[in-house]
């Protein structure tokens, strides 16, 4: 019970405000609004543990609940703990004496206790609920022997899937003039609610509903072919039951028959589609499905309603609200014509292949497409359309809506839209006619174009082109194969398969790879020596050609593509940090996009087709002087310690690997006096008054140093470090430290540590990861 008097009720006002200087809060509860409660004597941090004590009964549901004390713990006398919310509530604050007799359980709190956190064993309290819960309350309070309470705390247990699967999205795929397509993905589940990162529970099935405004259509009877992972069906009698539907109550689900003889339900048609398993992490392909709808009418509007179930009745999606349904038109039933044949702006020096323009633009131009009223039309489809004189604008046919610009993905083996948009107003709105060869703007003119971007020095493209009418049907498909010159300086050069041609200045021009070192199996050769990628350039074999290790001005230069470029990519509308990010994978975090040259975006490349020089892995480079010659340059994938993203790619940035060891010399130290104090220096000052000269022999610090070896046993290098940690670790620490090379101890020193700490780049010299790549360039000889 909370009665105050007024004057109390000041005076605990007036010393609320006092400790609120402390951490002290005001809340409301629903036992008393208007008691305070203070935050430095709640429990906090409450996680659950799903783990059995020791004398638990086999086949138990085991939870455990870790909670951290209160940060006031003087004069803490008990912590009740409530199982269920029939006693204390899910909102309330504080409890009285007749709720502290009712606790589930409680214990005295042990004073003087060093411990900030215990684990309570709710396991035999809970086995009662476990059968009828999905989640059960667990509440716990603090009682203090005088002096204001901290509020009620509390944590859910949960034993049962009671989440829903993830949402299907946009399932449309395609319509047409009498039918429509409905694709998705088979969506990810949670089953349990404490292991959120497993998302393949399975999934019972799909409720699909069809919908007309029209009451005079009848649906029940159209058409049904489903495409899943494990089959095809096209009569129901397997993949999908027709005038059914998933449906579930508070401890079941099971398909439920829908009543559909009744001619006042006919426009509309319910399906249950059946699924069974859980999302494939490992293969996206095979958690595909596919709807065909047929026996639609033309030029119609229907709306989609769709849900997904899990086997536990759990269910996300639109099919029981109406207001949500997509909707779906089909289209008319003449379907726009478009010619056969791509013209491009032809490069003389390489007769037959496409020019590209100075941005690595590729311009692509077709005949444009009609869309005729009737079948009965006249035209021919050819490389252009022949339209014959009876067959006018406005009375024979129609222009289309827009065109769909697609290109083949050999990797993925699929086509890839250009543009994510299909109704881009104005895009194709101006008119070319042929004029010497060549494209130019005309009033008159037949053809209209288009501007594939990111196109590098001899690409092949397969480019798929297809018109979509007012209606949304889409033309037959024009494709076509677009082979892009390589340039003058490819002709020149002729450079080795793999190596493109490259230009670092007016006099200097070369060959480099395309995209990082890859062995015979086409993998990405990293994790080695500055001295192991020489090896390998140098044994690439390449007639008429010496190759080499990059040289970093080299590398630099075809970088910065004449000065053109920062980054060394291509950029065309985005914010530079965007393209490093998106297309080269700077600072992502993202190996296996590195790894995999599936996974990269061709996006990331300059002028001249070299890929990925600011991103994935940083690469190897001869440096420009003796004491500086493995260097590294381009950024990576990794997230570089105290470097932002833009500045780690730079075309201009060079860094060196290095390990962090104990400064130390050798030369004679220096003591002066300085009142009481001696001040170490390592030069002799003739202004001060000296007080001792330290030599070689008056040194305590020993080094250890090593003669580190690659795995062939050839020397790459020195390192050292404190004798005596060396004879504490022996063997096993040096294999430690040694990252995959051998350290062999060489000799001891006797040395001056400075007290600072240096970064060693000696360590360049035998240093590997496997964020580290290399690239060859070939030069003529």
């Amino acid at each position: 019970m909370c009665v105050m008097s007024k004057s109390l009720l000041y005076y605990f006002s007036f010393v609320a405000f006092l400790l609120s200087l402390a951490g002290t809060f005001s809340a409301c509860s629903d036992d008393d609004s208007s008691t305070e409660f203070l935050l430095n004597r709640e429990i906090s941090d409450l996680s659950v543990i799903r783990e059995c004590g020791k004398d638990a009964d086999s086949g138990a549901y085991c939870f455990k609940v870790r909670f951290r004390y209160p940060i006031d713990t003087d004069k803490l006398k008990k912590v009740y703990i409530w199982v269920d919310d029939d006693v204390v509530g899910d909102t309330a604050k504080t409890v009285n004496e007749d709720k502290l007799a009712k606790a589930t359980t409680s214990f005295e709190y042990a004073s003087g206790s060093a411990n900030l956190f215990d684990t309570v064993d709710v396991t035999p309290y809970i086995q009662d609920y476990v059968a009828e819960r999905c989640s059960l309350l667990v509440a716990f309070y603090c009682e203090y022997s005088s002096g204001r309470p901290g509020s009620v705390q509390r944590v859910y247990l949960h034993f049962c899937d009671d989440m829903d699967p993830s949402l299907l999205g946009n399932i449309r795929d395609s319509v047409w003039t009498t039918g429509v397509r409905l694709r998705w993905l088979r969506p990810t589940d949670q089953t349990v609610y404490y292991k959120p990162n497993e998302l393949s529970g399975p999934i019972l099935g799909y409720n699909i509903v069809l919908h007309t405004d029209d009451k005079d259509e009848d649906l029940r009877n159209l058409k049904l072919r489903v495409e899943t992972p494990d089959g095809i069906d096209s009569t129901g009698g397997s993949l999908f039951k027709r005038h059914a539907r998933f449906y579930s109550n508070n401890d079941s689900v099971w398909v439920d028959t829908v009543a559909h003889s009744a001619d006042s339900k006919k426009n509309e048609l319910r399906i249950a589609i059946f699924d069974g398993k859980g999302y494939n992490v490992d293969n996206s392909d095979s958690n595909e499905f596919r709807l065909i709808i047929e026996g639609l009418r033309s030029e119609s509007e229907y709306s989609v309603g769709y849900s997904s179930w899990d086997t536990s009745g759990n269910y996300s999606g639109t099919d029981g609200n109406a207001a949500a349904y997509e909707l779906i038109s089909t289209t008319d039933s003449v379907a726009p014509l478009l010619a056969t044949k791509l013209y491009t702006i032809e490069d003389t020096l390489y007769p037959g292949m496409a020019r590209l323009d100075s941005n690595n633009h590729l311009r692509i131009f077709w005949n444009r497409s009609i869309d005729p009223y009737t079948k009965h039309h006249g035209v021919v489809v050819d490389s252009v359309l022949f339209i014959p004189d009876s067959c006018l604008y406005s009375l024979c046919y129609d222009t289309v809506k827009t065109y769909m610009v697609e290109y083949w993905d050999r990797i993925e083996k699929q086509w890839v839209a250009y543009s994510k948009k299909l109704d881009e107003s104005g895009r194709y709105g101006t008119h070319y006619g042929v004029s010497a060869d060549t494209f130019a703007v005309s009033t008159v003119g037949t053809f209209v174009a288009d501007t594939i971007r990111w196109v590098a020095p001899g690409d092949t493209l397969i480019l798929r082109i297809r018109s979509v009418d007012k209606s949304g049907y889409f033309s037959a498909a024009l494709i076509d194969t677009v082979y892009v010159s390589p340039g003058a300086l490819a002709k020149e050069l002729e450079c080795p398969e793999g190596f493109v041609a490259v230009q670092a200045s007016d006099s200097l021009k070369f060959c480099m790879e395309r995209t990082e070192h890859r062995n015979d199996s086409g993998e990405f050769v990293t994790n080695v020596l500055h001295s192991e990628a020489l090896a390998a350039c140098e044994a690439v074999s390449a007639s008429g050609f010496k190759v080499s290790l990059c040289n970093e001005r080299d590398w630099e230069l075809v970088c910065l593509s004449g000065g053109t470029l920062a980054y060394g990519v291509v950029q065309d509308t985005l914010e530079i940090s965007d393209v490093l990010f998106r297309d080269c994978n700077v600072a992502t975090n993202d190996s296996a996009s590195a790894s995999d040259i599936t996974k990269r975006n061709p996006h990331c490349m300059n002028p001249m087709g070299v890929r990925d020089l600011p991103g994935q892995y940083q690469e190897w480079a001869m440096g420009r002087s003796e004491d500086s010659v493995a260097v590294i340059k381009g950024g990576s994938y990794m997230v570089l310690s105290g470097i932002d993203l833009e500045t780690q790619a730079l075309c201009t940035r060079r860094s060196f690997p290095v390990f962090t060891r104990l400064a130390y010399t050798t030369d004679s130290i220096y003591l002066y006096r300085e009142g009481t104090k001696v001040d170490t220096v390592f030069q002799a000052d003739t202004s001060r008054t000296l007080f001792m000269v330290l030599t070689q022999k008056d040194f305590k610090d020993t080094l250890q140093f090593f003669d580190v070896q690659d795995s062939s046993g050839n020397s790459v290098g020195t390192d050292y470090s404190l004798y005596s940690e060396y004879k504490k670790g022996g063997d096993e620490w040096l294999e430690k430290i040694g990252n995959g090379m051998k350290y062999v101890p060489d000799h001891i020193e006797v040395v001056f540590l400075t007290g600072e700490r240096i970064s060693y780049r000696g360590a360049a010299n035998f240093y590997k990861s496997p964020s580290i790549g290399f690239r060859c360039c070939a030069y003529k000889e």
